[in-house]
Protein backbone atom coordinates (compact mmCIF):
# COMPACT_ATOMS: atom_id res chain seq x y z
CA UNK A 1 0.00 0.00 0.00
CA UNK A 2 1.35 3.41 -1.00
CA UNK A 3 2.23 5.86 1.76
CA UNK A 4 0.27 9.12 1.83
CA UNK A 5 3.10 11.28 0.52
CA UNK A 6 3.63 9.07 -2.52
CA UNK A 7 0.19 9.86 -3.98
CA UNK A 8 -0.16 13.44 -2.67
CA UNK A 9 3.22 14.71 -3.83
CA UNK A 10 2.72 13.13 -7.25
CA UNK A 11 -0.57 14.97 -7.77
CA UNK A 12 -0.84 18.12 -9.88
CA UNK A 13 -2.79 19.79 -7.06
CA UNK A 14 0.02 19.66 -4.47
CA UNK A 15 1.85 22.68 -5.85
CA UNK A 16 -1.43 24.61 -6.08
CA UNK A 17 -2.00 24.18 -2.34
CA UNK A 18 1.44 25.62 -1.58
CA UNK A 19 1.67 28.19 -4.36
CA UNK A 20 1.90 30.97 -1.74
CA UNK A 21 5.40 29.66 -1.03
CA UNK A 22 7.16 31.63 -3.74
CA UNK A 23 10.61 32.61 -4.92
CA UNK A 24 10.69 35.79 -2.82
CA UNK A 25 10.14 33.81 0.39
CA UNK A 26 12.75 31.26 -0.69
CA UNK A 27 15.29 34.01 -1.38
CA UNK A 28 14.75 35.58 2.05
CA UNK A 29 15.24 32.21 3.70
CA UNK A 30 18.39 31.47 1.69
CA UNK A 31 19.93 34.84 2.49
CA UNK A 32 19.18 34.29 6.17
CA UNK A 33 20.88 30.86 6.14
CA UNK A 34 23.94 32.30 4.41
CA UNK A 35 24.14 35.04 7.05
CA UNK A 36 23.70 32.60 9.95
CA UNK A 37 26.29 30.06 8.75
CA UNK A 38 28.74 32.39 6.93
CA UNK A 39 29.02 29.63 4.33
CA UNK A 40 31.54 30.49 1.63
CA UNK A 41 30.81 30.81 -2.08
CA UNK A 42 31.17 27.57 -4.09
CA UNK A 43 30.49 25.51 -0.95
CA UNK A 44 28.64 22.22 -1.47
CA UNK A 45 25.05 22.01 -0.24
CA UNK A 46 22.75 18.99 0.13
CA UNK A 47 18.99 19.68 0.14
CA UNK A 48 17.20 16.69 1.69
CA UNK A 49 13.56 16.59 0.52
CA UNK A 50 13.97 19.46 -1.95
CA UNK A 51 10.43 19.41 -3.35
CA UNK A 52 10.11 21.64 -6.41
CA UNK A 53 13.57 23.04 -5.74
CA UNK A 54 12.81 26.61 -4.62
CA UNK A 55 15.61 26.81 -2.06
CA UNK A 56 18.17 24.82 -4.05
CA UNK A 57 17.67 27.12 -7.03
CA UNK A 58 18.16 30.28 -4.96
CA UNK A 59 21.37 28.85 -3.46
CA UNK A 60 22.59 27.83 -6.93
CA UNK A 61 21.92 31.35 -8.24
CA UNK A 62 24.34 32.60 -5.59
CA UNK A 63 27.13 30.32 -6.77
CA UNK A 64 26.78 27.34 -4.42
CA UNK A 65 27.10 23.74 -5.62
CA UNK A 66 23.81 21.93 -5.08
CA UNK A 67 22.74 18.32 -4.75
CA UNK A 68 18.98 18.04 -4.20
CA UNK A 69 17.11 14.88 -3.19
CA UNK A 70 13.42 14.01 -3.24
CA UNK A 71 11.26 10.92 -3.62
CA UNK A 72 8.57 12.55 -5.77
CA UNK A 73 9.12 12.25 -9.51
CA UNK A 74 6.49 14.96 -10.05
CA UNK A 75 8.23 17.48 -7.79
CA UNK A 76 11.66 16.65 -9.17
CA UNK A 77 10.42 17.16 -12.72
CA UNK A 78 9.08 20.57 -11.68
CA UNK A 79 12.38 21.32 -9.96
CA UNK A 80 14.37 20.44 -13.08
CA UNK A 81 12.23 22.73 -15.24
CA UNK A 82 12.51 25.53 -12.66
CA UNK A 83 16.30 25.10 -12.50
CA UNK A 84 16.56 25.14 -16.29
CA UNK A 85 14.46 28.32 -16.46
CA UNK A 86 16.72 29.89 -13.82
CA UNK A 87 19.78 28.77 -15.80
CA UNK A 88 21.40 26.97 -12.88
CA UNK A 89 22.97 23.53 -12.70
CA UNK A 90 21.76 21.29 -9.85
CA UNK A 91 22.36 17.58 -9.34
CA UNK A 92 18.84 16.24 -8.71
CA UNK A 93 18.55 12.73 -7.26
CA UNK A 94 15.36 10.71 -6.81
CA UNK A 95 15.67 8.80 -3.53
CA UNK A 96 13.94 7.99 -0.26
CA UNK A 97 15.69 9.97 2.49
CA UNK A 98 15.28 7.02 4.87
CA UNK A 99 18.02 5.12 3.08
CA UNK A 100 19.71 7.82 1.00
CA UNK A 101 23.49 7.75 0.88
CA UNK A 102 26.06 8.95 -1.63
CA UNK A 103 29.82 8.91 -1.27
CA UNK A 104 30.18 12.69 -1.01
CA UNK A 105 30.50 15.31 1.73
CA UNK A 106 28.87 18.72 2.02
CA UNK A 107 29.41 21.98 3.89
CA UNK A 108 25.69 22.48 4.52
CA UNK A 109 22.73 20.10 4.70
CA UNK A 110 19.15 21.39 4.60
CA UNK A 111 15.84 19.90 5.72
CA UNK A 112 13.29 22.68 5.24
CA UNK A 113 9.55 23.35 5.17
CA UNK A 114 8.60 20.52 7.57
CA UNK A 115 9.99 17.81 5.29
CA UNK A 116 10.16 15.58 8.36
CA UNK A 117 7.91 13.35 10.45
CA UNK A 118 6.18 11.75 7.47
CA UNK A 119 6.95 8.18 8.47
CA UNK A 120 5.19 5.93 10.96
CA UNK A 121 8.09 5.08 13.26
CA UNK A 122 10.44 7.38 15.17
CA UNK A 123 13.37 5.32 13.92
CA UNK A 124 12.44 6.05 10.29
CA UNK A 125 11.83 9.74 10.93
CA UNK A 126 15.10 10.38 12.75
CA UNK A 127 17.16 8.65 10.07
CA UNK A 128 17.31 12.04 8.38
CA UNK A 129 19.52 13.32 11.23
CA UNK A 130 21.98 10.46 10.72
CA UNK A 131 21.94 11.03 6.96
CA UNK A 132 22.64 14.73 7.45
CA UNK A 133 25.51 14.01 9.84
CA UNK A 134 27.07 11.35 7.61
CA UNK A 135 27.02 13.65 4.58
CA UNK A 136 28.59 16.66 6.31
CA UNK A 137 32.19 17.76 6.30
CA UNK A 138 33.71 18.36 9.73
CA UNK A 139 32.24 21.61 11.15
CA UNK A 140 29.55 21.59 8.45
CA UNK A 141 26.07 22.90 9.27
CA UNK A 142 22.67 21.21 9.36
CA UNK A 143 19.60 23.49 9.13
CA UNK A 144 16.40 21.88 10.39
CA UNK A 145 13.05 23.65 9.88
CA UNK A 146 9.96 22.18 11.56
CA UNK A 147 6.74 23.32 13.19
CA UNK A 148 6.53 24.20 16.89
CA UNK A 149 4.47 21.58 18.73
CA UNK A 150 2.89 23.87 21.33
CA UNK A 151 2.06 26.63 18.86
CA UNK A 152 0.56 24.11 16.44
CA UNK A 153 -1.61 22.51 19.11
CA UNK A 154 -2.92 25.89 20.30
CA UNK A 155 -3.41 27.49 16.89
CA UNK A 156 -4.50 24.69 14.58
CA UNK A 157 -6.97 25.91 11.95
CA UNK A 158 -9.53 23.09 11.60
CA UNK A 159 -10.88 24.07 8.19
CA UNK A 160 -9.84 26.22 5.25
CA UNK A 161 -10.60 26.47 1.54
CA UNK A 162 -8.74 27.77 -1.47
CA UNK A 163 -10.28 28.74 -4.78
CA UNK A 164 -8.34 27.54 -7.81
CA UNK A 165 -9.01 28.41 -11.44
CA UNK A 166 -11.12 25.33 -12.05
CA UNK A 167 -12.50 24.50 -8.61
CA UNK A 168 -11.77 24.46 -4.89
CA UNK A 169 -9.30 22.87 -2.47
CA UNK A 170 -10.72 22.14 0.99
CA UNK A 171 -8.38 21.30 3.88
CA UNK A 172 -9.53 19.77 7.19
CA UNK A 173 -6.98 19.51 10.01
CA UNK A 174 -6.93 17.61 13.29
CA UNK A 175 -4.47 16.21 15.80
CA UNK A 176 -4.79 12.49 16.37
CA UNK A 177 -2.46 10.00 18.10
CA UNK A 178 0.47 12.38 18.15
CA UNK A 179 0.19 13.36 14.49
CA UNK A 180 -1.27 16.36 12.70
CA UNK A 181 -3.61 15.01 10.04
CA UNK A 182 -4.79 17.01 7.07
CA UNK A 183 -7.57 15.76 4.79
CA UNK A 184 -7.46 17.43 1.40
CA UNK A 185 -10.50 17.45 -0.88
CA UNK A 186 -10.02 18.70 -4.44
CA UNK A 187 -13.29 19.70 -6.15
CA UNK A 188 -13.00 20.24 -9.90
CA UNK A 189 -15.58 20.13 -12.67
CA UNK A 190 -18.08 18.24 -10.53
CA UNK A 191 -15.51 15.64 -9.46
CA UNK A 192 -13.71 15.15 -6.14
CA UNK A 193 -10.27 13.79 -5.28
CA UNK A 194 -9.08 12.95 -1.78
CA UNK A 195 -5.57 13.17 -0.38
CA UNK A 196 -4.05 13.16 3.08
CA UNK A 197 -1.07 14.51 4.99
CA UNK A 198 0.03 12.89 8.25
CA UNK A 199 3.01 14.31 10.12
CA UNK A 200 4.34 13.17 13.49
CA UNK A 201 4.48 15.93 16.12
CA UNK A 202 7.75 16.12 18.07
CA UNK A 203 8.59 18.54 20.86
CA UNK A 204 11.70 20.70 20.79
CA UNK A 205 13.19 18.61 23.61
CA UNK A 206 12.70 15.39 21.63
CA UNK A 207 14.33 16.92 18.55
CA UNK A 208 17.26 18.36 20.51
CA UNK A 209 17.82 15.02 22.25
CA UNK A 210 17.97 13.14 18.93
CA UNK A 211 20.30 15.70 17.37
CA UNK A 212 22.65 15.47 20.35
CA UNK A 213 22.54 11.66 20.24
CA UNK A 214 23.59 11.94 16.60
CA UNK A 215 26.59 13.97 17.90
CA UNK A 216 25.43 17.31 16.53
CA UNK A 217 26.35 20.48 18.39
CA UNK A 218 23.28 22.74 18.55
CA UNK A 219 24.51 26.27 17.85
CA UNK A 220 21.25 28.20 17.92
CA UNK A 221 17.47 27.89 17.80
CA UNK A 222 15.23 30.48 16.12
CA UNK A 223 11.48 30.92 15.91
CA UNK A 224 11.63 31.99 12.28
CA UNK A 225 14.14 32.73 9.55
CA UNK A 226 14.12 36.41 10.48
CA UNK A 227 16.37 35.17 13.32
CA UNK A 228 13.89 35.96 16.09
CA UNK A 229 14.60 33.88 19.18
CA UNK A 230 12.49 30.81 19.69
CA UNK A 231 9.51 31.28 22.00
CA UNK A 232 7.52 28.14 22.76
CA UNK A 233 4.22 30.03 22.97
CA UNK A 234 4.69 32.54 20.14
CA UNK A 235 6.93 30.92 17.51
CA UNK A 236 5.19 28.93 14.81
CA UNK A 237 8.48 27.37 13.65
CA UNK A 238 11.52 25.67 15.16
CA UNK A 239 14.66 26.55 13.20
CA UNK A 240 17.66 24.64 14.53
CA UNK A 241 21.21 25.47 13.52
CA UNK A 242 23.34 22.40 14.24
CA UNK A 243 27.00 21.76 13.49
CA UNK A 244 29.03 18.59 13.09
Amino acid sequence: MAEWFESWFESEEYLKVYKHRDEREALQLVESIISITNIKNKSKILDLACGAGRHSIEFAKKGFLLTAVDLSENLLNNAKVNAQNAEVDIDFIRADIRDFYIDDKFDLVLNLFTSFGYFESDEENFKVFKSAYDHLNENGFFIFDYFNKKYLEENLIPNSSLRIEDGEIIQKRRIEKGRVIKDIIIKKNGNEKYFKESVKIYSLDEIKSKLELTKFNIKDIYGSFDRSKFDESLSNRIIIIAQK
